[in-house]
């Protein structure tokens, strides 16, 4: 009984996915159910004249916290949509401000107590993934071996399908996975992405080289739509 239940949601899920992506694939200007994003985070360390040697601007451009927060990604983000943003450990307030930029999680001060709070009214936060690396990295306050893959949302889009989530590591929302080259992620998230969404319009921020099959990307090293 359970099972058919579950079945009977899958298919009503599926069913609501193709509808959306009719319908965002329609709108006058394009706009993305899914985006996939990779940020250029700019990390200054204590030291600078001993902590550049392995930073991120010495493999490619970063952009600081401001330019990242006035990026207008949510401009392209259709009603309802899914935001994969990917942050490293020591960035992780400054990757809640992107998302509060970016239109995927409002954050109100409450005029009673004057604390920070999120509204989840529009948007929100929802969960994360960790890519649980295979080398260990540097770090101030602990040697640093994952990065976080947020995942916000704004309107309605649908979730995964019951049973298809994909696997945690350990059950501690980590994904082992190779290394490659500086800041390369994982193809395994991607794919998982591409298998819940097949329909949606997706895109990758901050792809290096041919778009995926099926995707659109952005990004000074993004090349060509893949064939």
């Amino acid at each position: 009984m359970r099972h058919e239940a579950q079945q009977v949601k899958k298919e009503r899920r599926n069913v609501r996915e193709v509808e959306l992506a009719a319908r965002q694939t329609a709108l006058p200007l394009k706009k993305y159910g899914v985006i996939y994003a990779d940020p250029e985070w700019q990390f200054t360390p204590y030291d600078e004249d001993t902590g550049m040697d392995r930073a991120a601007d010495n493999h490619y451009p970063t952009s600081d916290l401001l330019t990242l927060m006035r990026r207008d990604v949510g401009a392209i983000a259709a009603p309802d949509c899914v935001l994969f943003m990917w942050a490293t450990v020591p960035m992780l307030v400054e990757a809640i401000c992107v998302l509060d930029a970016w239109g995927f999680a409002w954050i109100d001060r409450d005029p009673t107590t004057g604390y920070l709070a999120p509204n989840k009214t529009r948007c929100r936060y929802v969960s994360h993934w960790a890519w649980l690396k295979q080398r260990i990295i540097t770090g101030y306050w602990n040697r640093g071996k994952h990065e976080v893959l947020l995942i916000a949302t704004r309107g309605k889009p649908v979730a995964p399908a019951m049973g298809d989530q994909l696997e945690s590591w350990r059950d501690d929302f980590a994904v082992e996975a190779e290394a490659g080259e500086h800041s390369a992620k994982p193809d395994v998230f991607a794919e998982w992405i591409e298998r819940q969404w097949p329909h949606t319009p997706k895109i990758e921020l901050n792809r290096r080289g041919a778009a995926r099959e099926g995707w659109d990307a952005w990004g000074n090293e993004a090349g060509e739509v893949a064939a």
